[in-house]
């Protein structure tokens, strides 16, 4: 059996990616359906396997198709005796988890599609439709996953389990680990003047009149908002919930009445009104237009002297990296906890300080690639995520070359691995007793499975 836990992951974001794939007016699903399997009250449709194995091969032939498709069945039905167990245990996807959840795999495939006028296309339906059309298999994923927390929660593994765990593995088969750095970023942006925040809040006022007057919130908000998210959809958010928005915008969201427009209000991000479309429970669907403050070139002037002034501390020895993140950076608005992670770009995958060259923003890279072990880059004004302005000091603490896996630079990554290992064993050990406990039936066509003759139970 492979991982459970990488399967369930992968099983969300292929099954999503699948969708999107096969959802649009360009690849119409081609299948009759049926079903594939069932284990105890849950069913694997013919659908959602052909659509799991598009997604297995990415349209590229296999070289042993029948056992690539015969181990995919049989993780999903893992997948699903996991499912079973989580609802006899009564387990529950908080709903804001849920839809949060979704949220973020949206996100994710906007960014990639370059707009969520794009990804609509793309689909062949909105992205309220896309969402109601995907919560049902999400829960279930997130649900499959909560189990095997359940099954694992209490597992612990010791460095001589580590280190037996490492020594198993023949000196030829340990993996090469690609380049690997610690890189911190410090980022200092110019103050907004009160003048500033006037000016702003006055234009604001006067699109709001133009709304009031009856011109469209969307032709306005195309024309003049800052919010590079959303302007070019009208203003149009996603879908979100409570805890998903900074606070001013969220207690703003859910004080309005369906299709009301609000006052004037100010957030981390400058200046905005909202007009709320439609509320579900404890969701809510808005549009807004944003007006950022802009800053004067004497605003600038002050934030150069001051980071170039951080820059010599730096270089001094005088200040600590972690001291000079702490006492001058600017919050960062997309990482609340860059300050108590000192500034340093964490792993992705292992949420370790440590990570690989290729995970860092190609514009780091950049400077990094000029950067020694515990060198400073020069400070350089760049342009974050949402448009602003500041200046930004690199800081390269470490670099690691491409070498072959060991316990002294690598500890972590084989701990993570070797207790992965320990954890599959007792999901392993967890599906033999209870498969054997449940009905289970498997009607593949087409398909001989060694690996499923163990499966079936009445």
């Amino acid at each position: 059996m492979r991982g459970i836990v990488a399967w369930v992951f992968l099983f969300v974001c292929g099954a999503v990616q699948a969708q999107i794939k096969q959802s649009g007016p360009y690849l119409p699903p081609q299948y009759v359906d049926g079903i594939v399997a069932v284990v105890g009250s849950k069913i694997i449709l013919q659908s959602d396997f052909e659509t799991e194995k598009m997604q297995l091969t990415k349209g590229a032939a296999l070289k042993d198709s029948q056992t690539s498709h015969c181990k995919l069945l049989e993780d999903m039905i893992i997948q699903k005796l996991l499912l079973n167990q989580a609802e006899l245990d009564s387990l529950v996807v908080p709903d804001d988890q849920l839809e949060s959840e979704i949220d973020n795999r949206l996100r994710y495939y906007q960014r990639n599609a370059g707009s969520m006028a794009e990804l609509e296309k793309y689909l062949g339906k909105t992205v309220n439709e896309f969402k109601d059309d995907i919560r049902p298999k999400m829960k279930e994923q997130l649900l499959a996953k909560q189990m095997y927390g359940e099954i694992t929660k209490n597992i612990r593994i010791s460095p001589q389990e580590v280190k037996l765990f490492y020594d198993s593995i023949p000196m030829d088969s340990l993996p090469i680990v690609p380049t690997e750095v610690e890189v911190g970023q410090l980022m200092i942006e110019p103050m907004i003047t009160q003048e500033a925040k006037d000016f702003a809040k006055m234009q604001l006022e006067d699109i709001r009149a133009r709304v009031m007057r009856g011109e469209s919130f969307e032709k306005l908000a195309r024309a003049y908002s800052m919010d590079p998210g959303s302007k070019s959809q009208g203003g149009m958010l996603p879908e979100f919930g409570r805890g998903e928005m900074v606070p001013a915008f969220e207690r703003m969201a859910f004080r309005l009445k369906p299709d009301s427009l609000s006052p004037i209000f100010e957030s981390d991000y400058g200046f905005h009104i909202m007009k709320l479309l439609k509320r579900r429970g404890e969701r809510v669907i808005a549009m807004h237009i944003l007006i950022r403050a802009e800053n004067t070139t004497e605003d600038f002037k002050i934030a150069s002297m001051r980071v170039d002034s951080v820059y010599q501390l730096l270089q001094s020895g005088k200040l600590s990296w972690c001291e000079a993140v702490k006492k001058y950076a600017t919050e960062d608005k997309y990482n609340r906890d860059a300050k108590g992670n000192c500034g340093f770009i964490m792993d992705p995958m292992t949420g370790m300080q440590k990570t690989t060259f290729e995970y860092l923003p190609s514009e780091v890279k950049k400077t990094v690639d000029k950067l020694k072990p515990e060198e400073f880059s020069e400070p350089e004004m760049v342009t974050t995520q949402d448009g602003r302005s500041v200046y930004r000091i690199v800081y390269l603490q470490s670099f690691v070359a491409p070498h072959q896996a060991n316990l002294i630079q690598d500890y972590s990554r084989i701990q993570m691995e070797a207790e992965s290992r320990k954890k599959q064993k007792a999901v392993d050990s967890w599906v033999y007793k209870h498969r054997t406990k449940t009905y289970i039936r498997i009607k593949a066509r087409n398909l001989d499975c060694d690996n499923l003759t163990v499966w079936e139970h009445e």
